[in-house]
């Protein structure tokens, strides 16, 4: 009996694997920052740090909320052409990485090429959509990334769309009075920034990732069938930043430099 209770089991978990395998996309998974990930090396530290830092405040400031826990998530992807970007689906990327509590998310890609940004796409959660409406993430996205004031100043750009971002979320939908920032401090902050290298922008490990709210219920029961062995046969992570499960609709912005 007990060879056939491991046989069996031994299919359950080969079954398991093809079925997690077989459902993974391209896409990585985040990193461990969660709210930067800057597969492209693209981003000055110091801004990997404010969107970290910011990201993380967002959430802890709103998760209380009615319609809490907003998070705002950048990445940055490296392509080859503009077809390639075309195979990118931001709205599955969104649900993957579970941004947002109670839809209350929004996530922000670049695409480059050559180091060049191509292409800026943003996705945002079924809630959050009453505010970052296609028209006003337009705006944003042409006042800032792709503004003239900022040409060759890419840190400076992005830095300058997560403001006007946070400045949107925090007074539209969570009443706060005002949302001040400055850019010329911030580019103080930028050229003087000496901090170490703390935001490791690789994916999130495997193990960590399936004990994250990012797993599916399919990556979990594998992990699940895993442990198992391990403890029947005799063969805990720590969790930093991570999605809070929220979904999207699809609707967003896209845009190409011209």
């Amino acid at each position: 009996m007990k060879s056939i209770r491991a046989i069996l089991f031994l299919v359950a978990i080969v079954v398991g694997a093809i079925l997690f395998f077989s459902s993974k996309g391209d896409y990585p998974r985040p990193t461990s920052a969660f709210y930067v990930n800057d597969f492209a090396d693209v981003l000055m530290m110091a801004t990997r740090s404010t969107i970290t830092r910011e990201g993380e405040r967002l959430y802890d400031m709103t998760q209380d909320e009615t319609d809490g826990g907003a998070q705002l998530v950048f990445a940055t992807f490296a392509v080859d052409s503009s077809e390639e970007i075309a195979e990118y689906d931001k709205t599955e990327i969104y649900r993957q990485w579970k941004i947002g509590k109670d839809d209350m998310g929004a996530l922000v890609i670049l695409f480059f090429i050559d180091g060049v940004l191509e292409e800026t796409q943003i996705e945002v959660g079924y809630r959050m959509e009453t505010y970052l409406t296609p028209t006003f993430l337009g705006q944003a996205v042409d006042s800032t990334l792709y503004s003239s004031e900022w040409v060759d100043q890419l840190d400076m750009a992005v830095a300058n769309l997560l403001y006007v971002l946070l400045e949107r979320i925090y007074v539209d939908a969570y009443d706060y009075d005002s949302f001040n920032y400055d850019m010329d401090t911030y580019y103080d902050y930028l050229v003087n920034y000496d901090g170490s290298s703390d935001y490791d922008v690789t994916p999130m490990d495997l193990i960590v990732y399936l004990l994250s709210p990012f797993s599916s219920s399919g990556d979990k029961w594998l992990f699940g069938l895993l442990a198992a062995f391990v403890i029947l046969y005799g063969g805990g992570s720590v969790l930093g930043n991570r999605g809070a499960g929220g979904s999207s609709g699809g609707m967003g912005i896209f845009r190409r430099r011209h």
